[in-house]
């Protein structure tokens, strides 16, 4: 352990870890003053506000543990999300907005506690164990309204803080992206077998239309089978915390200190978590059975979500194929057309696989080029096989 008053160098794993800490606070102390700016609501207005200022506080934190170790931040800061997200809010209400903010507040809280175990600065431990408990106050936040009939969060009173809006947006971007992948392959390989516009319409419009029945009819009996078994095990769990709440503590202590926590760490995060029933009994379930209240969403709702999204995706190859005929005609069998149809489908499928970084957390260039290399592949196999079987 270095000793006190010296600075431990940083490994480059460390380096990795606490600048991507940085951004991470950083981007929320953005997020979270954005939303305040959208909010109507003065009490959420004020919520947000000191949220942001404590994401502000942590990031600073982060940059002068590596401005001592001769390792710099960028210059940049990280706003893009909050600009989206505060155009969403302004566009759908601030209330799906907050939900993606808390799914992006939960990515830093399971990067610090993985951290817990994984850097080796002590320094940096210092400043991981001394942010997280506000981290998990972000996610279970204490100060209630002064109403006495409401002993929610100002913003969870008025905003529905951790509402459903984040797994229906989650499925929005994954459905627009299977119908359009699953529509532009076979606009592919029809385009491919047959030089008949009529034919490839077809196949494109029956490909969109199955896609988007079967994603909404899948969404919905998994997200029913998931939430019966979800409500039965909870049912379980709160069961278990009637009858012998010490021994669910002890266990739930155990969970934190196997996650590199001390003892007296994991018992003061416990002892606050177990002042809420309703936040025990999540987080309990989500620590021992590995099982999340905000995955299981309205089996109705998710499956329309699911399967508008499917048909909206899908619509896009088959409207950038009428664009091709319109503007290229018949020209090389049809190839111009679809070459339109994929220009079109390739900008979707990078804007789309860059959203996806939000709930990823990885880069969001890297998420769009990765999309576009599947959409490549599955339009270039597609033709191939069309193309070996081409009506004569």
């Amino acid at each position: 352990m270095a000793a006190p008053g010296t600075v431990q160098p940083l490994s480059d794993s460390d380096v990795k870890s606490l600048r991507s800490n940085w951004a991470g606070e950083a981007r929320m102390a953005s997020v979270y003053w954005s939303l305040a700016e959208v909010a109507s609501n003065p009490r959420a207005q004020a919520r947000l506000k000191a949220l942001s200022e404590t994401e502000r506080r942590h990031a600073q934190a982060w940059a002068e543990l590596l401005a001592s170790c001769g390792v710099k931040v960028s210059e940049r800061r990280p706003y893009v999300t909050a600009r989206v997200l505060a155009m969403l809010a302004r566009v759908v209400g601030i209330g799906p907005a907050l939900a993606l903010a808390g799914v992006a507040e939960g990515q830093v809280l399971r990067a610090y506690l993985s951290q817990v175990a994984t850097v080796s600065n002590q320094q940096a431990q210092g400043v991981l164990r001394r942010l997280l408990p506000e981290e998990l106050d972000h996610q279970s936040p204490d100060d209630v309204a002064a109403r006495p009939d409401d002993t929610r969060p100002p913003v969870a009173a008025d905003e529905e803080w951790h509402g459903g809006g984040a797994e229906s947006i989650r499925n929005v971007i994954y459905g627009v992206n299977d119908g359009l992948t699953a529509t532009l392959g076979v606009l592919a390989g029809v385009g491919g077998a047959s030089v008949d516009a009529r034919v490839v319409l077809i196949g494109g419009l029956s490909a969109m239309v199955a896609s988007g029945v079967s994603m909404a009819g899948g969404a919905y009996l998994a997200t029913k089978s998931q939430r019966e078994v979800f409500e039965g095990q909870l049912a379980r769990e709160a069961a278990e915390i009637e009858a012998m709440p010490e021994l669910e503590k002890a266990e739930l202590i155990d969970i934190y200190r196997s996650k590199g926590l001390t003892a007296d760490e994991a018992r003061t995060i416990v002892n606050r978590i177990t002042q809420d029933k309703k936040v025990w009994l999540e987080t309990q379930a989500r620590e021992e059975l590995g099982l999340d209240a905000s995955q299981f969403e309205n089996p109705g709702r998710e499956g329309v979500v699911a399967g508008v999204s499917t048909l909206v995706g899908g619509a896009i190859p088959v409207a950038g194929y009428l664009l091709g005929r319109l503007f290229v005609g018949s020209s090389l069998s049809g190839i111009g057309s679809l070459a339109v149809a994929f220009v079109i489908c390739g900008v979707f499928l990078f804007l789309i696989g860059s959203a996806r970084s939000f709930f990823t957390g990885k880069g969001g260039v890297r998420s769009g080029l990765e999309m576009l290399g599947v959409g490549i592949v599955v339009a270039a196999l597609t033709y191939g096989v069309g193309v070996l079987f081409r009506a004569s």
